[in-house]
């Protein structure tokens, strides 16, 4: 587990989490997802973020109607199984590169 968050680069706390959107159409459906181990900031982020686009946008397809409701609990699990993580410190910063790559 990494000490600092793969979205903004903070070293904070981090959990492993992957929130997923669908937009549903008629007749096709468009999907991403966020996966990594991010801290408390991000995943409160990702997942209002991603999920209430596919609350709204998620049902308008037969495809998209059957797998957004799953989708969303997908979702709330994995958030309301983040709510415990402690949160971002005030101080914390991101690593300067030179940081990332001193081990060459």
């Amino acid at each position: 587990m990494p000490d600092y968050c793969q979205a903004c680069g903070r070293e904070a706390p981090t959990r492993y989490v992957a929130f997923y959107q669908n937009i549903g159409a008629v007749f096709v459906r468009f999907s991403k997802s966020v996966r990594g181990y991010l801290c408390k900031s991000c995943v409160h982020r990702y997942f209002w973020r991603l999920s209430l686009v596919t609350l709204f946008l998620g049902w308008w397809g037969m495809i998209s109607l059957v797998l957004t409701p799953f989708i969303l609990l997908n979702n709330i699990v994995r958030y309301l199984g983040c709510l415990t993580m402690p949160p971002v410190p005030a101080d914390a910063e991101r690593p300067s590169p030179r940081e990332l790559y001193d081990d060459e």
